[in-house]
Order: C-alpha cells, then sequence, then structure tokens
C-alpha cells in the first residue's frame, strides 16, 4: 500500500485516512508512514493480500472491529478494499446491500484464531445467526454493551440503532 494512502500516529501505529491530522486516542499530529524510521520496511514485508487467507469480507464497521480485536492480540493482518466474489466459502456479502466492502486478510497460521474472532462478532452484528441466549442471560448493545430490553430497537445508551 502506498504510504501517501494513509498516515500513522507515530505513538501506537493507527493508521488514518490523509485527511486526517490528529490522533485520536494519542493528540499528536499524524505522520506518513515514510517519515516512521523502519515502518516502511515492515509494512512492506507483510504479503499482499494475495497470498493471504480472507477471513471476511464486509462493511467497514465489522471490519474495523475485526481489526481492532486482531491487534489487541498481536495477529498481523491487512484490510483491503473487496468485493463480494472475494468472500470465504459460507460468508454471504450480499445480506449488506449496497455498502462498499472491505476484505481482512492474515497468514493462514492466523486463520484459525482470526476466524473464531470474527464468530464473535458475528453473533453481535448478526444476531440471527447467533446462538439463542441461555437462560436468564441479557442481550447487549454490540456497540457499547449495555443491557438491552427484548424489544428494544435503539440502544438506550449509545443511539445505536437495533436491526
Amino acid at each position: 500500500m502506498s504510504t501517501e494512502l494513509y498516515k500513522l500516529c507515530p505513538e501506537c501505529r493507527t493508521e488514518y485516512t490523509p485527511v486526517v491530522t490528529r490522533c485520536t486516542d494519542c493528540d499528536v499530529d499524524l505522520v506518513h508512514a515514510d517519515s516512521l524510521p523502519g515502518e516502511e520496511e515492515e509494512i512492506e514485508a507483510f504479503p499482499p493480500a494475495s497470498q493471504l487467507e480472507c477471513v471476511r469480507v464486509a462493511p467497514i464497521a465489522w471490519i474495523r472491529a475485526l481489526s481492532e480485536a486482531l491487534q489487541e492480540r498481536g495477529l498481523a493482518h491487512r484490510v483491503e478494499p473487496a468485493t463480494d466474489t472475494d468472500a470465504p466459502d459460507g460468508q454471504r456479502p450480499k445480506v449488506f446491500g449496497e455498502a462498499q466492502l472491505f476484505g481482512l486478510y492474515v497468514r493462514s497460521e492466523c486463520a484459525s484464531p482470526a476466524r473464531e474472532l470474527d464468530g464473535s462478532i458475528a453473533a453481535q452484528l448478526l444476531p440471527e445467526e447467533a446462538p439463542p441466549l441461555d437462560e436468564g442471560e441479557e442481550e447487549a448493545c454490540p456497540a457499547c454493551g449495555a443491557t438491552l430490553a427484548a424489544d428494544a430497537i435503539e440502544c438506550s445508551d449509545c443511539g445505536l440503532r437495533l436491526g
């Protein structure tokens, strides 16, 4: 990926679009990746998507949630624009309608843990595919974790509209 297509936070290494100027987490100015020592080599060393396994093709909100979960566990991955034909078997990206789709790709040795994380995110974002709740278990908002009423159409804490 060309370093002009994104900027990085020099503190946490989070990627941003070129129009963003400050890191929302660290409150520091963003820089182009090629201005960080050693960063370009690290980015270039990760294989292109064609040499990786696709874990999920979905809209950016889903991919961002999965990316953050993978980062927390130290699993390297790549996110790139994708089409529904890039999706692994068993996925139905057409359910997202006309949304722009992105693919999340990992090395084959990271595919199994990445798919487990994706399954937990799928249970939150596609509740019709989630296993039924155990007796006494309450449903939680996928965005903020607040307890939801059984008939809720919107989270009372964060305002997320539920499908």
